[in-house]
């Protein structure tokens, strides 16, 4: 399996101000994530949206070749 993930800075629509509680002007990360099986075939999608200074996204990227499991 693998996932890809991008991440987006953006203005939130009203609605999405309004259901998150933010100021005018907040912005917001909306993060879109795909997931795929061992077929490289997508199994699931995901989008989060969050408060762009309540944060922090950190990730860990491994390189090289997979270790026996």
């Amino acid at each position: 399996m693998r996932v890809v993930e991008a991440v987006t800075s953006q203005i939130p629509r009203e609605e999405e101000r309004e259901r998150l509680r933010l100021g005018a002007g907040e912005p917001v990360l909306r993060l879109t994530r795909t997931t795929y099986d061992a077929g490289d075939r997508p199994i699931q999608a995901d989008v989060m949206l969050m408060p762009a200074g309540r944060q922090q996204l950190r990730y860990e990227i491994r390189l090289g070749p997979a270790q026996p499991g």
